[in-house]
């Protein structure tokens, strides 16, 4: 592990590698299906990103199949989508495909680095349970400024562009009751590694993860960028 030096982070919007969501036409689903298909499953996370992708190019698909029958034979497509939800893809996939690939990346360690200047220092990377959860353990090494807001240490996650990807919902867990802490505070960090449609491709390419404070500007960038990646998304499938 090592400390970042400054995070220049790139001002362009990601746009994600193809796949869109359920609004999309036939044509756009069925490309989002292809590029789904295409992302890697050797990185960090292993099949789990593009099984997601897979799951949300396919109810995508099925969506934009179930409104073209509607406008031309709405009794078929009510038969369609009855035939479809009677499959049971959803509960499928997150009662079997996501524990099971979520516990094959058990023991697996996330890159984790600490932003330059944070009085931090962290006892390992992040490591993977069987659940989906990032964890490990760190200490501060100086006593943390008044000024420093409680809960602002969060790790965002970047892929192999530089991207980032997706903030943590938790900051970095500590007893906020004595603030500041002090040197040789023990502290924990859990990062829940949530994958959604619009940022699976970058959770394919996952490279590392950073603790960073909320208030300096490479985080605000940071969370710029992820938004950016979202709405460019979501764009992208009302267009297609």
């Amino acid at each position: 592990m090592k400390k970042t030096k400054t995070l220049w982070l790139m001002g362009a919007v990601v746009l994600v590698a193809g796949m869109m969501t359920a609004c999309g036409g036939g044509s756009g689903s069925n490309g989002a299906e292809a590029e789904a298909a295409a992302l890697p499953t050797d990185g960090i996370l292993g099949e789990l990103p593009k099984a997601v992708a897979d799951y949300h190019a396919a109810e995508a698909a099925a969506s934009a199949k179930y409104d073209e029958l509607k406008k031309s034979d709405p009794e078929k497509a009510k038969e369609f989508w009855k035939d479809y939800l009677s499959q049971n893809n959803t509960l499928k996939f997150k009662k079997e495909t996501l524990p099971t690939l979520g516990k094959a990346l058990e023991g697996k360690e996330i890159p984790t680095e600490v932003a330059d200047g944070l009085p931090i220092k962290l006892d390992k990377n992040l490591t993977l349970d069987g659940e989906r959860y990032a964890t490990t353990t760190g200490v501060f090494t100086a006593e943390a400024s008044k000024e420093t807001k409680d809960g602002n240490l969060y790790p965002v996650a970047f892929d192999t562009d530089g991207q980032a990807i997706a903030v943590s919902s938790k900051s970095i867990d500590l007893d906020l009751r004595n603030w500041p802490p002090a040197e040789g505070k023990q502290f924990k960090v859990n990062f829940f590694i949530s994958i959604n449609d619009y940022d699976a491709a970058g959770w394919a390419r996952l490279q590392k993860v950073v603790i960073m404070d909320k208030e300096s500007e490479a985080y605000k960038q940071a969370a710029e960028a992820i938004a950016a990646n979202r709405k460019a998304f979501k764009e992208k499938g009302q267009a297609e």
